[in-house]
């Protein structure tokens, strides 16, 4: 086995036992396993890329469950299937996630991409090129669906709600009273 099959492994059981993203992060960031990462990230997908040595991550980026890296793809063996002899390689690119991201869960980052400053990947989102600083892109494929900042703004505000403080019994129950009040004549 190759050291970094034995540490895909090691990875993938750290990941059983340990449940927390930020853990997880440090175990990747101690082993080197990726070009950088930087401060007070967060990686919670179990699998870990293939060509992982390609993406670089910068200060403080969420990565959710299930995201995918393709830092190369395939379509040279089906070019080198041809019967016209040609030896196509693999294509290979980096990756680079720059300060303060979130990529949302089941995401496909792909080869060549930079995510930068200050970005929201949202859950689903398949990146097949550069994102912008300050913005939030979705779909498929990913398109800009709205700014950073005006995001930020929601979240202060929902915080600010007067559930949120409450232990999670208490909390639950008032979402579902304020959901049930929203919806009473129906959709």
């Amino acid at each position: 086995m190759k050291r970094f099959d034995i540490t895909r492994v090691a990875y993938f059981l750290y990941c059983l036992i340990k449940r927390s993203g930020f853990a997880h992060a440090e175990f990747l960031k101690k082993r080197n396993c990726f070009d950088a990462m930087g401060e007070k990230c967060f990686f919670q997908p179990y699998n870990l890329p293939a060509d992982s040595k390609l993406i670089r991550f910068g200060n403080n980026v969420v990565v959710a469950s299930n995201v995918s890296f393709i830092c190369h793809d395939v379509i040279h063996h089906m070019f080198n299937g041809l019967e016209n002899g040609e030896s196509i390689a693999t294509y290979r690119d980096v990756i680079d996630i720059k300060d303060n991201v979130l990529i949302g869960a089941n995401s496909t980052i792909l080869a060549g991409v930079t995510i930068g400053t200050n970005s929201i990947i949202a859950a689903g989102a398949i990146v097949t090129s550069d994102v912008l600083e300050g913005t939030i892109v979705g779909g498929v494929p990913a398109k800009e669906i709205g700014r950073f900042d005006d995001m930020r703004k929601q979240r202060k505000e929902y915080s600010q709600r007067e559930y949120v403080g409450l232990n999670k019994s208490d909390m639950i129950e008032k979402l579902w009273n304020l959901h049930d009040n929203r919806y009473q004549g129906g959709l």
